[in-house]
Formats: structure tokens, C-alpha cells, sequence
């Protein structure tokens, strides 16, 4: 079993059909790279790591794996144990010095040592004290099929500096960016997405929340903005309607007079 790791930090087990891996099954896991590149890690003994290269791809960067291997990757890595590479390449060393469980424990720990010192860098680098309560709070419900982190956002959640911070501002623009060239069309309604992530919000809350980025765009005289929103709401409001499903309402049944007119009597 090798352990994938996606530039989003996601971590996946790959399994090959029988022993060991055979050229195929590393190869399709790079279809869309130009060229597929190996390279040995001296603190990972018996290890290789197999990643895609081409035309770098700023989306794609992959930093736990180049802090790893100590160059810039812009793409998943595998990373495999020499008992699973075939014999006959002639690529492992001839002592394994850990055996296959040891591997996973070691590259899973490693994975997880590199992420922490990353994320210490990053908070130490952009005063995320200060600023953790004017940043988007996003919670992670699972992962899609192509192996992208599914994000919620929910307005209500958010701390109330959120809003009335140049942050929100900064936030609504690559919220804006992506609404005005992806037509949401059914539900949920994304309001980001890339490479590495999706953030969807709840149908019933879309319309408040693109107020409040309606509103910040007027205080910032986006006029051109404010137009292009306003449109892609009304055609929301369209989406959600046409979704509820309208249930007719029943006219009341007459009730019957407790006086009957018999015609025969009328006719005498």
C-alpha cells in the first residue's frame, strides 16, 4: 500500500492489485502531468516518493511534500515501500532496514510533523492572532470524489467582527470572482472552489449573505459589482423556487343548506 498525499493535505491509501506496483498503476495516477519524476528522501529509508511534473501550476503547490523532499512540487506525491516495488527495476536497496508497518507509521508522522511547523510558520508570519477573528470560519464536512476538502460555510457562525473588517472585503472579492463566472444552477451553492478546496453555503441563507456583500460593495462604489450581484441573486431566488415544491392549496367544501327545496312541492 502506498500513502498519497494531495496538496490540500488529504491523505490517501493506494493499494495495487497484487505485490507489488506495477508501471501502470503509477503512471495513472499522473495522467494529467507531463512527466512523472522520483526522487529519494535520505530520512526516509526504503522510500520512494513519485510525483507529476510540467508547467507549475501556483493552485497545485504542494508544500508538505516539497518541505519533505526539499523541492518545489506542484503536484500529489505517492510515496511507496521498497517491498512494493517491483524487484526487477531494479531501483530499491538490497537491506530493508524498516519493515512495511514501520513505513506507514514513519511517513504518516512525518506528514504530520511537517504540516505542524507550517502551520506555526504561517501563524507566526501573518499575525493570525490578530486576525483570527476577521477571517472566515469554515468547518470541513468529508471530501468530494476528486479528492478536494468540502467546506461549510454558514453566515450566522461568523464572529462579529467579521463583517466591518478589510478582510470580509478581501473575502467577498474571491467570493464575487467565482459566483460571476460559475452559474449556480442547483443546489448547494458554491461559493468557492479551486484545486484543493470546496465552500458551499446553505440555499436559505445565500440571499443574506450576498446582502452583505452587496452592501460592502456599495460602500466601496463597486457599481459595476453591485449590478452583476444583484442579477446573479435574482436568478437564485429563480433556482430555489423552482425547487420548493408548491403543494395547491384546497378550496373549502360547500356545506349542504339544512334547508332543501323538494320541486315537486314547488310545482304544486
Amino acid at each position: 500500500m502506498g500513502v498519497v498525499l494531495y496538496s490540500n493535505g488529504i491523505l490517501k491509501d493506494y493499494r495495487p492489485q497484487v505485490h507489488t506496483f506495477t508501471e501502470s498503476e503509477i503512471v495513472q495516477l499522473f495522467t494529467e502531468f507531463q512527466a512523472i519524476r522520483t526522487v529519494r528522501v535520505p530520512a526516509l529509508v526504503n522510500t520512494w516518493v513519485i510525483f507529476g511534473t510540467g508547467d507549475p501550476d501556483p493552485n497545485n503547490y504542494n508544500k508538505i511534500v516539497s518541505d519533505i523532499i526539499r523541492e518545489h512540487t506542484y503536484s500529489h506525491a505517492i510515496f511507496v515501500h521498497d517491498s512494493e516495488i517491483d524487484p526487477s527495476w531494479n531501483a530499491t536497496d538490497n537491506i530493508l532496514y524498516k519493515g512495511y508497518t514501520e513505513f506507514v507509521q514513519e511517513i504518516r508522522a512525518t506528514i504530520d510533523a511537517v504540516s505542524l511547523n507550517i502551520l506555526n510558520q504561517f501563524q507566526a508570519n501573518t499575525n493570525y492572532e490578530d486576525k483570527v477573528n476577521y477571517l472566515p470560519l469554515l468547518v470541513s464536512v468529508g471530501e468530494t470524489p476528486d479528492n478536494k476538502i468540502l467546506f461549510s460555510f454558514n453566515p450566522d457562525d461568523q464572529a462579529s467582527e467579521f463583517y466591518t473588517h478589510e478582510e470580509f472585503y478581501i473575502f467577498s472579492k474571491k467570493v464575487y470572482d467565482f459566483i460571476s463566472t460559475n452559474k449556480q444552477e442547483k443546489e448547494p451553492f458554491t461559493i468557492f472552489a479551486d484545486k484543493k478546496a470546496i465552500i458551499i453555503i446553505d440555499p436559505l441563507k445565500v440571499k443574506p449573505f450576498l446582502t452583505a456583500i452587496l452592501e460592502k460593495f456599495k460602500s466601496k462604489e463597486e457599481y459595476e459589482m453591485c449590478n452583476n450581484l444583484t442579477k446573479i441573486m435574482k436568478d437564485w431566488t429563480k433556482v430555489i423556487k423552482g425547487n420548493v415544491e408548491i403543494t395547491p392549496v384546497k378550496k373549502p367544501r360547500r356545506k349542504k343548506s339544512d334547508t332543501t327545496t323538494d320541486k315537486s312541492n314547488e310545482q304544486q
